[in-house]
């Protein structure tokens, strides 16, 4: 809308001033003050403080599992306990800080700040003097309070890639969709293994023969259940093959993008092997069982029993190397050119993927199928670095660019 005013000059009208009139900006008071709020020393205070706290949670969960999973007594002293915790969330925080850019010195610093209080509340506590509860309870309080007044005292943000910044929005709009294509299959793939996992019957035991052997012979769609999940891993297996090419495009070695594709194209092989014998060999061993007489029940039990043994074989090798093809594909992430926060955080998400796909596959070797929360961990750290491969499209973009300038 204009509004203007003119006056005459003989038989011409003459415009001397013109005011156009916009939209009120009052609706856009709210979000401005809020980003006002967020740009204060408190609003960065506060936005560090909620990022550290979330990523110690998240470092204690994750590696809560793996010493669950590989060492199940380890935290049943109270001291042990507590020095467990503080590493678990130390570790989550640093990793956060790195992928954020933060300095070394300041990760180190943080890091100090966050074992401290642990550190000295045991001296007590093996003075008879403070009992284990008391260690844990006063050293979390210890630590957030001493980690806030860190925060306050030395406020510090995260760093950003001058590169990427300078070419980010070119990259935006002309950006590849090898990294998106790649997400899209390794999520894919990754749904299919879990409704693969939840259609598989699963209500006794794994290790409990007997009981599962039974389960097993009464099941009707056993062969395409695990042709089901086959095809799963032959789809996350292309979702690497297509990534590959985006990394080496991203700046990435492509020595590691050629080893990663040869040990996805292994993997695959081995859950081929594995999926033929529990989906076939045990299946057919199992309703030999079933249906046996009484003479021969123990032959046929220990028929099935031995192929459900080559099974722990089999799914050991193919887990460990599905864990030793995802670091690799970690790593090239990591080595990309102009990665952003985004890829740097599929990155590490990746590798503690695969490495615990590794400790998974060790325990399967000397444990069997027990249950575990290392699968589901790792299936979730996989998942998030899935997600950051389209960044890897506008790293690739910015790295052409950066390299015509």
């Amino acid at each position: 809308m204009t509004s203007g005013t003119s006056v005459t000059s003989g038989s011409r009208r003459i415009l001397v001033g013109m005011t156009t009139l916009s939209t009120s900006p009052a609706g856009l008071a709210p979000r401005a003050r809020v980003v006002r709020i967020l740009r204060t020393r408190f609003g960065r205070f506060l936005g560090a403080f909620v990022e550290m706290t979330v990523s110690m949670v998240v470092g204690m969960g994750v590696l809560g599992a793996v010493w669950d999973g590989v060492w199940p007594g380890l935290t049943l002293r109270p001291d042990v306990m507590a020095l467990s915790m503080a590493f678990d969330m130390t570790a989550g925080m640093a990793a956060w800080m790195w992928v954020r850019r933060h300095s070394t010195r300041h990760i180190l610093e943080m890091s100090a700040v966050m074992v401290l209080p642990f550190l000295v509340l045991l001296v007590p506590f093996h003075l008879g003097i403070l009992s284990g509860d008391a260690v844990i309870t006063w050293g979390h309080v210890a630590m957030f309070v001493l980690m806030a007044a860190y925060l306050w005292l030395r406020p510090h943000a995260a760093g950003a890639h001058p590169a990427l910044a300078r070419t980010d929005s070119a990259a935006r709009r002309h950006a590849s969709r090898r990294g998106l294509v790649a997400a899209l299959l390794l999520v894919g793939g990754a749904v299919l293994a879990v409704v693969g996992g939840l259609l598989h019957p699963h209500t006794e035991a794994p290790n409990s023969h007997v009981a599962v052997f039974a389960e097993y012979a009464e099941s009707t769609d056993w062969v395409w259940v695990h042709d089901l999940q086959f095809l799963s891993a032959a789809v996350v297996a292309a979702g690497f093959v297509v990534v590959g090419g985006a990394l080496v495009r991203a700046g990435a070695p492509s020595v590691l993008a050629r080893l990663g594709n040869t040990a996805a194209a292994a993997t695959v092989a081995l859950i081929a092997v594995n999926m033929a014998v529990d989906g076939v060999a045990l299946k057919g061993a199992v309703d030999a069982w079933a249906v046996a007489g009484p003479d021969d029940k123990a032959v046929r039990f220990a028929a099935a029993e031995a192929i459900r043994w080559l099974e722990w074989g089999v799914n050991s090798f193919f887990t460990l190397l599905l864990g030793v093809t995802v670091v690799i594909f970690a790593v090239a992430l990591l080595r990309s050119a102009h990665h952003s926060t985004l890829t740097r955080l599929a990155g590490v998400s990746g590798a503690l993927a695969g490495v615990l796909l590794v400790l998974n596959g060790l325990v399967v070797g000397t444990r069997g199928f027990e249950p575990s929360a290392l699968p589901k961990v790792a299936t979730l750290l996989y998942v998030v670095m899935a997600l950051g491969l389209p960044a890897v499209d506008r790293g690739a973009r910015a790295a052409s660019d950066v390299a015509v300038t």
